[in-house]
């Protein structure tokens, strides 16, 4: 009944320019949407997990800098920092770095950094991040500003601010596969240039929030799937209708679209070695069995490899003559199971 109730309410917009420097990444449909206090979709039980793992990742990451004999400063034990980006025209982003990284001024050694990162410093901003295993390894591939850009605009609009300015102009960001706790370190500095365009973005959501609109801009890409307001924006739930009569789920059009066509990718590789495995294989064995046979021995080594000519016998049953002549040995000595398993083939 209450449910009902509030649904009915209407909402007025909300014209604060406070930001919150985890959101400012996201498009600008989605922003307008944000401040005139459109109803979202509710985060799935999936989502709110992943959310709520961040924090413990979070944790175990700045607890294993500590315990190498880093110092980490405004981190979660004793609190994190509260940090503002201010704009002249009044445009204010908030938000929590992870911490300050004291690393006492040596050369920093990462994986990568970006042509105008310090690596002798003292201090860098932190940020700690936990994506899934297939993000993880296209971060590795193509680094932050590709394919996390939301948190790239989160972390350039922490290295502008007035708290984390004072320390440093570059952040260390440390990326942890939550499937295998492999990690990936980045370095990356200030670029005013994403700064500046995420700053008229927010005037321009201002400008849409004032008149109760909301921007024509539409994403067409995989991200329409993931967005809260998918609905709003495209009129019916995204990927609401998934099965076909079969019970078969069309991947491209679920919100994991991304990940199973990476997972594609993978699957076609390695069943791409596996068949020329098999056919090295089979050629070696080939050319062991022909001297052995020529030599008439039993077997070869060759460097790391032993070959050995084995007997061995195979039995079968005709399982339906059996059952049909004698049904009652056929129920005493075969037990029958089902069972199932995963068969991944080519379309």
């Amino acid at each position: 009944m209450l449910k009902e109730l509030l649904s009915e309410e209407v909402k007025e917009p909300v014209l604060t320019e406070e930001w919150r420097a985890s959101e400012v990444g996201e498009c600008e449909t989605f922003l307008c949407h944000l401040k005139l206090g459109h109803p979202a979709l509710p985060f799935t039980g999936r989502v709110r997990h992943m959310l709520d793992d961040g924090m413990m990742h979070e944790h175990d990451i700045v607890d294993r800098i500590r315990g190498k004999g880093f110092k980490v400063l405004h981190s979660y034990s004793e609190g994190q920092m509260l940090v503002h980006c201010y704009d002249k025209d009044g445009i204010v982003v908030l938000g929590h770095p992870d911490g300050v990284l004291d690393v006492g001024g040596g050369p920093v050694v990462l994986d990568y950094a970006d042509d105008k990162f310090r690596l002798r410093s003292r201090y860098y901003g932190l940020e700690i991040t936990a994506p899934s295993h297939f993000q993880f390894l296209r971060i590795e591939r193509d680094h932050l500003r590709s394919e996390m850009p939301r948190k790239f605009v989160q972390i350039q609009m922490y290295l502008n601010s007035e708290g984390l300015r004072t320390y440093s102009d570059c952040m260390v960001v440390i990326v942890k596969n939550k499937n295998t706790s492999a990690l990936y370190e980045e370095g990356v500095s200030l670029d005013a240039s994403v700064v500046n365009e995420t700053v008229e973005k927010l005037k321009r959501v201002g400008d849409f929030a004032s008149r109760g609109q909301v921007s024509s801009f539409r994403c067409d890409d995989w991200r329409r799937h993931y967005c809260r307001y998918r609905e709003l924006c495209f009129g019916e739930p995204v990927g609401a209708e998934v099965t076909t009569a079969a019970g078969i789920l069309e991947g491209e059009a679920l919100s994991e679209a991304e990940q199973l066509l990476e997972a594609e990718k993978l699957w076609l590789k390695g069943k791409a070695l596996e068949d020329d495995a098999k056919e090295l294989i089979e050629e070696a064995r080939a050319v062991f069995g022909d001297v052995i046979s020529e030599y008439g021995a039993r077997g070869l080594t060759a460097g790391q490899v032993k070959a050995l000519m084995v007997e061995s016998s195979r039995r079968s049953c005709a399982f339906d003559v059996l059952k049909q002549r004698y049904p009652t040995v056929y129920d005493e000595v075969v037990e029958e199971t089902v069972s199932g398993y995963l068969r991944v083939s080519r379309r």
